[in-house]
């Protein structure tokens, strides 16, 4: 369950991923950059996912729409930093940057808001297929 005390705490991250970085998805990308993570909770954000290639973009919206995921507290600023590189947003990735990080609300199963970071697609979404049902992982 989400301890909303832990907040107080200096550079608590808590992370909403909907994509390749989720548990279940077999890239391998989850147990590179989140096995130190924990666990919080599967959780929804509004907005809409499209395919970029052979992974999800989110595009925030205050419609009816909503993206499946899961919530984790990182370990530290360093993991932060590490999927900041594997996003491709870090200080030092090629320019224009396909992701951004921002800080947004999100619910948890419980229907508890919460903040956390999450990974916003930036580049035109009007070429790409949207994922209707709002799930990467049931995207066909």
């Amino acid at each position: 369950m989400y301890d909303s005390s832990a907040d107080d705490e200096p550079n608590l991250h808590y992370l909403f991923v909907y994509g390749t970085l989720r548990s279940a998805c077999e890239t391998g990308a989850h147990k590179q950059y989140l096995h130190r993570a924990d666990f919080i909770s599967p959780a929804k954000i509004r907005g809409q996912l499209y395919m970029v290639d052979y992974y999800p973009g989110l595009v925030l919206s205050e419609t009816e729409q909503w993206a499946m995921g899961e919530v984790y507290l990182l370990e530290d600023d360093a993991q932060l930093h590490d999927l900041d590189v594997y996003e491709g947003c870090a200080k030092k990735s090629p320019q224009p940057h396909e992701y951004e990080r921002r800080m947004t609300q999100v619910v948890l199963n419980s229907g508890e808001p919460m903040d956390a970071w999450v990974y916003v697609y930036k580049q035109e979404t009007e070429h790409l297929p949207r994922i209707n049902s709002g799930d990467f992982l049931n995207r066909y």
